[in-house]
C-alpha cells in the first residue's frame, strides 16, 4: 500500500518519537562517568549548576531519623512526601511544622557532608560556575541550612540561598534559575530536571540512608555518577 505525503511524514514523526515514550531503562545500561569525565565535557563557559541537598550533597538520615522516632513515622518520613494538608489532626499537623522548623533550623548540624558533593562544588567553584540549592523540603519561615552550606562547602555569604519547594516539583525552581546542570539522588530529581531542560546527574544514595523510596538509577537516560553513593 502506497503512502501519501501526509502519511509518510506522520509515520516518520511517529518512530523518530518513539524513543522518546520508551520504558525506563534498565539499570546494567545506566552511563556511568567519573568525576575527570564530568569535568572534561562541561563547557569552557562559566554555568549554572543546581544540586538536591537530602542524600546529595549531605547525608541528612540522622535528623529525618531522630524526627520519625519523636514524632512517628506517618508525619515524619525521608522518602514518602507527607503533606500537612493529609493529615488527620490539628495535632499532627503542629508536629509536623514542629518537625520542619527543627530539621531546618537545628537537626543539620547532625548531617554529614558527602564526599562527592565537595569534589563537586569544588570543581564548579574553579569554572566560576553559579552554584545554587533546591530542595523538596517545608519551608515554615527561618532556616540555617543556607549558612551550614555555606560553611560547608566555603561558598561565599553573597551566594544564593536555599530554595525551598515545599514538596512541590523542582522544575519552575529550576526553570527560574536557568539550571544547566542538576544533581539529584531521588527519581524525581532526574524527571525535574528533564523537564526543565537541564543536564541531569544521577548522586547515588548511601545505603546507610532513612531514606528507602525506590531509585531506578540511569533508568532515565541520565548519567550516573561512579562512587557517589558513599559517605
Amino acid at each position: 500500500m502506497r503512502l501519501n505525503p501526509i502519511a509518510r511524514t506522520t509515520l516518520a514523526l511517529s518512530l523518530f518519537l518513539m524513543p522518546f515514550a520508551a520504558p525506563p531503562l534498565h539499570a546494567e545500561q545506566a552511563r556511568t562517568i567519573t568525576l575527570e569525565d564530568l569535568a572534561r565535557s562541561l563547557p569552557k563557559e562559566p554555568i549554572n549548576v543546581v544540586f538536591d541537598v537530602d542524600d546529595t550533597v549531605l547525608f541528612t538520615s540522622a535528623g529525618f531519623q531522630w524526627g520519625s522516632r519523636t514524632y512517628g513515622p506517618r508525619i515524619v518520613s525521608a522518602g514518602v512526601s507527607v503533606r500537612e494538608e493529609d493529615l488527620p489532626s490539628d495535632d499532627d499537623r503542629r508536629k509536623y511544622r514542629e518537625f520542619w522548623s527543627k530539621m531546618n533550623n537545628e537537626l543539620d548540624q547532625y548531617s554529614v557532608k558527602k564526599w562527592i558533593a565537595g569534589e563537586l562544588i569544588a570543581l564548579h567553584k574553579s569554572r566560576g560556575d553559579r552554584i545554587y540549592f533546591v530542595t523538596k523540603r517545608i519551608y515554615t519561615g527561618s532556616e540555617k541550612l543556607t549558612e551550614l552550606l555555606r560553611q560547608e562547602f566555603g561558598l561565599p555569604t553573597d551566594s544564593p540561598a536555599v530554595i525551598f519547594t515545599s514538596r512541590q516539583p523542582k522544575t519552575k525552581a529550576f526553570r527560574d534559575i536557568k539550571a544547566q546542570v542538576s544533581y539529584g539522588d531521588s527519581d524525581g530529581d532526574i524527571r525535574d530536571s528533564i523537564q526543565a531542560g537541564a543536564r541531569p546527574i544521577r548522586v547515588l544514595r548511601s545505603p546507610a540512608s532513612v531514606n528507602h523510596e525506590p531509585t531506578h538509577n540511569g533508568g532515565f537516560g541520565e548519567e550516573v555518577l561512579f562512587n557517589s553513593e558513599n559517605d
